[in-house]
This record gives C-alpha cells, sequence and structure tokens, in this order.
C-alpha cells in the first residue's frame, strides 16, 4: 500500500531503512510501541517521536512514528511499522499521512473547546506555575479554573489539544508534583520534550507519572 500523498522515492526510502532497523519485522507483530520506538531511536532514521492514538483495522489503542515533531500536523509523515499484523490489506510498514486511509487519529485530536470537566467536592488546586505561561495559554485556563484534582483528572482526561498551547499547560502542571499523576502518560510524550519513561523521543526521559 503506497498512500498516493507520499512521493513514491520517500516512501521506498523509509520503507528500506525501517525494515533494516527492524529486521526481521515478523517480531513485531503486534507490538506497536516497542516497534515505533526503535525506529524513533535508530541513528539511521529521520527525527521523530512516537505517536499514540487509533487507526482505522486496528481494535485498540495503537503506536506509530511521526516524522518530525509535531504528532498531529495532517501534513507530517508517519510511518506505522505494525499496521500490516492488524490489517490484513496492508502489506509490510506503511508510509503515509494522518489523513490518508486508513486514518491515524493520535489522541486528543479535537477543539479545547470541547471539553467540560466535571469537578468533584475537593478544595481547588492552584497552578503554581501559572505566570509562566504565555498570556494566550493563560487566556485558556481561564476558561476552567478554578479546578479540584478530580477537576483536573477530567480536563485533561477530556481536552482536546488543536489550536491552543497545550504544551505550555502541560508542563507547567507536571512541574508541579501534586498535579502529575492528573495528565495522560501519552499527552505528555506527545507534545513536549519531556519523554515520559523514555517511551516517545529519541533521548532522555523523567519519571512516568503515577497512574490514577
Amino acid at each position: 500500500m503506497s498512500p498516493e500523498s507520499v512521493d513514491e522515492t520517500v516512501r521506498r526510502n523509509l520503507v528500506k531503512t525501517a525494515l533494516r532497523v527492524l529486521q526481521p519485522l515478523d517480531r513485531f507483530a503486534q507490538q506497536c510501541h516497542a516497534a515505533a520506538l526503535m525506529l524513533v531511536r535508530d541513528p539511521r532514521m529521520p527525527e521523530g517521536r512516537v505517536a499514540r492514538g487509533y487507526c482505522d483495522g486496528v481494535w485498540g489503542q495503537h503506536s506509530w512514528m511521526v516524522v518530525g515533531s509535531d504528532c498531529y500536523d495532517p501534513r507530517a509523515l508517519i510511518i506505522d511499522p505494525t499496521l500490516w499484523s492488524y490489517d490484513e490489506s496492508v502489506e509490510g510498514i506503511w508510509v503515509g499521512r494522518l489523513t490518508d486511509r486508513p486514518k491515524h487519529s493520535p489522541h486528543h485530536d479535537w477543539s479545547f473547546w470541547v471539553c467540560k470537566p466535571e469537578r468533584g467536592d475537593g478544595p481547588d488546586i492552584p497552578m503554581e506555575h501559572y505566570g509562566e505561561m504565555s498570556r494566550t495559554a493563560r487566556a485558556y485556563m481561564d476558561a476552567v479554573l478554578p479546578l479540584d484534582f478530580r477537576g483536573w483528572c477530567s480536563f485533561w482526561s477530556h481536552v482536546g489539544v488543536l489550536d491552543w498551547p497545550a504544551a505550555e499547560a502541560i508542563e507547567a502542571v507536571y512541574a508541579q508534583p501534586n498535579l502529575r499523576g492528573a495528565i495522560p502518560i501519552d499527552l505528555i510524550g506527545m507534545l513536549t520534550d519531556l519523554n515520559p519513561g523514555g517511551l516517545y523521543l529519541k533521548e532522555g526521559g523523567v519519571s512516568v507519572p503515577s497512574s490514577r
């Protein structure tokens, strides 16, 4: 399968290099995150990061590599090394873009304004690093603050990350230990350079936030 949106020479070269990195490819059947992370870490591949979300033809959450740093850019090249093991219509390593079929959808790829966080009855937890964010980021957060811990969890579980400086807010909240566990690991991994657990970028990494 070769999506028409990708130059055939570019696609062929990416597939050839990825096959060298993952050889033999069969050992990565349905091991999507491990395969994508191996591609990201290999110096023979272009710079990129692991993206995580959903894909047509895959029955659960799925991971792939995005070339570049923006997992939500519909123009960015993506390399899916294991789609073939879920979808028999795919042969070998798939290279395309988010809008190609089968469509890849990274987590939280919708508007900020869809989210209406549900507060609990606990005390408000202010953002300690609120003032370090840009005026734009503060304006968006002002639309939902104040929040208690349940509200913070609800916000990050449902908020879309398109068209607002979500990375700034995530970094500010992550810097506050009592709120780290409210942020889904995939949002931290796809939007910041924190690289939780070393699972999204080539180098570095911070401890994985505790699950809630």
